[in-house]
């Protein structure tokens, strides 16, 4: 068991995987593949799991309002994260990747974070009394992150990538490392963002620290910047005046 269990992780890893997946998520989400492997379960039942099971931690964050419930939330969210970690590996071993199952991963990926950020506002806003500020805060976070990934979709598209000559996206082996490709100042901002928009790596400290306001504030706060960046990039591509005929 040990040698198959160790060898579908080894399968999983990423090239270019970052830390809390790689050595927290990944190790887990293998034992329940070698488990599943044998069994009528299929990819997409997985990523179904997943959704109900954040679903279920982003509910105890507003129902349980002590730092014992938050604990406890987060530990779910993160089990969430350890099933996600599960659907496209069991897909490469019983045979059944394909384009349908990689949109659905990551659309249901990006309705966790919905889920978490929500949940996360309404929540303080329990917790402080009402201070609509935090609502506000959490309506302003779900629009950013929204029309981010309605961008990022976009960009992604062969016919946007056609039109501005762009280079084809890096294959997902090559994504998802929150280090720096250089130390240059840019890329340390985008390193730290990519660690910020990737909440698993550490909503559970927020939890321990008992400070989910800061999680609302920085992860709200890189999704708005995210946002205006894709936005001038898009806008910088796309926008220019029309060249005037000869």
């Amino acid at each position: 068991m040990l040698a198959a269990v160790r060898t579908i992780y080894q399968q999983s890893k990423k090239k270019r995987d970052n830390f809390w997946t790689e050595w927290i998520s990944r190790p887990p989400a293998a034992v329940l593949v070698w488990l599943l492997r044998p069994t009528a379960v299929t990819p997409n039942q997985v990523s179904f799991a997943a959704i109900a099971i954040a679903a279920g931690g982003a509910a105890l964050m507003i129902a349980w309002r002590t730092w014992t419930g938050l604990i406890v939330a987060g530990l779910v969210l993160q089990l969430a994260y350890v099933v996600d970690c599960v659907d496209g590996q069991l897909a490469r071993l019983k045979n059944l990747a394909s384009p349908v199952g990689a949109l659905l991963d990551f659309m249901l990926d990006e309705v966790k974070a919905f889920l978490v950020v929500g949940a996360a506002a309404v929540r303080l806003w329990l917790t402080s009394g009402g201070d609509p500020r935090f609502l506000l805060i959490g309506v302003g976070g779900l629009f950013a992150a929204a029309t981010g990934i309605t961008l990022t979709t976009f960009m992604r598209r062969p016919e946007y990538l056609e039109a501005t000559g762009a280079p084809p996206l890096a294959p997902a082996t090559e994504r998802g490392d929150h280090a720096p490709r250089s130390l240059s100042p840019i890329a340390l901002v985008e390193a730290a963002g990519r660690y910020v928009l990737h909440y698993p790596s550490w909503f559970l400290f927020v939890c321990a620290a008992n400070r989910l306001d800061l999680f609302l504030y920085i992860y709200v706060g890189a999704h708005v910047l995210y946002l205006g960046r894709a936005s001038l990039i898009i806008l910088l591509k796309l926008g220019r005046p029309a060249k005037r005929a000869a």
